[in-house]
């Protein structure tokens, strides 16, 4: 009979102290980790503000690959969302909050079924040697007893994960064609002989080069000096189709044409700018603008134009190719 005694009262006192030690844990756990990442901040934002892009470096994609998942709302960006099913990661969703094109991502979580919430946080943070990424996860409205006691494991449990996830985005973004850099600019205007044509995507250098030659023709028989860099004006881009262009010499003041070779006059305005840097196949740069406008919500005009910095005839080494290439900004 005393045995029993004394083991109820352990038990007691086991019960007690499970159900006091909670009540000083805290309701809410925060879990971080980082890394530094020689990419650029653009890179390293879509690969986490593009939720279907998580399949490349998710430590919980990899961790099970069984793993269903499904997307709805925007492809990317505030709305965005991801929901899971997993036998052995539990089943859950993510939704994209707020998204701060290049610096910051704000996701909710929510762990099925009744298994808790938390928010997820990605910083990016340009230094000297790349750029620093955070990933924080915070487990919020922790339930007593039990939820606090997991919260107590949270940080041992996670960052594994999250530190895997971190060094497998690094090793991806790291691996990618760096992107051209992207900024704002002002542009002067640029008063300019040209000639309006059309093409197909096989036929634009060609047409671009009896173009230019047409108008340097017109221009040693007016005397009129060259006063930049050759530059193509496009009004629509198909590439099954006709694309509508313009091939233009810069000049000093306004001049008269005359037949096809006409006075045009590139407008002042502010611009979407990037280098490329390579052949004239300037496709990925051009994609990479794209990203940069839809992410920032840039509105542009109804023309792109490139500018040829390095003249292909006298440098033979397509690596050395310059390209400048600009989207008006309305």
């Amino acid at each position: 009979m005393k045995t029993l005694k004394i083991i109820g009262v352990i038990v007691i006192i086991l019960v007690a102290i499970f159900l006091i030690v909670p009540l000083f844990l805290a309701n809410q756990v925060t879990i971080s980790e980082h890394v530094m990442v020689k990419a650029k901040p653009a890179t390293l934002f879509n690969q986490v503000n593009t939720l279907q892009n998580w399949d490349n470096w998710s430590p919980f994609h990899k961790a099970d690959t069984a793993m269903t998942t499904e997307y709805s709302g925007p492809e990317k960006g505030v709305g965005s969302t991801m929901n899971w099913l997993s036998k052995t990661m539990g089943d859950g969703s993510l939704v994209i909050a707020e998204s701060t094109p290049y610096t910051y991502i704000k996701s909710d979580l929510l762990f099925k079924p009744e298994q808790g919430d938390a928010i997820d946080e990605w910083f990016f943070e340009p230094q000297d040697e790349g750029v620093e990424v955070t990933w924080t996860t915070t487990l919020i409205d922790l339930d007593y007893p039990m939820g606090r006691y997991m919260g107590l494991m949270a940080k041992t449990m996670m960052k594994p994960f999250m530190t895997s996830g971190l060094n497998t985005l690094k090793e991806y973004c790291e691996a990618l064609q760096v992107p051209a850099d992207i900024t704002l600019v002002d542009v002067e205007s640029v008063p300019s002989l040209s000639i309006m044509d059309a093409a197909t995507v096989d036929n634009i250098g060609e047409l671009l080069g009896k173009n230019y030659g047409l108008i340097m023709e017109y221009m040693k028989a007016k005397k009129i000096d060259v006063a930049g860099i050759p530059y193509a004006v496009y009004y629509n881009w198909d590439p099954d189709g006709v694309i509508h262009l313009r091939a233009a010499i810069p000049v000093a003041t306004e001049v008269q044409g005359k037949g096809v070779v006409e006075y045009f006059e590139l407008p002042a305005t502010k611009a979407v700018f990037a280098k490329h840097v390579g052949g004239h196949d300037t496709g990925a740069t051009h994609e990479a603008i794209g990203e940069y406008i839809s992410d920032f919500g840039i509105e542009t005009g109804d023309f792109v134009w490139e500018v040829y910095v390095t003249d292909s005839m006298t440098e033979p080494d397509e690596s050395k190719w310059e390209t400048d290439i600009y989207y008006p900004i309305k």
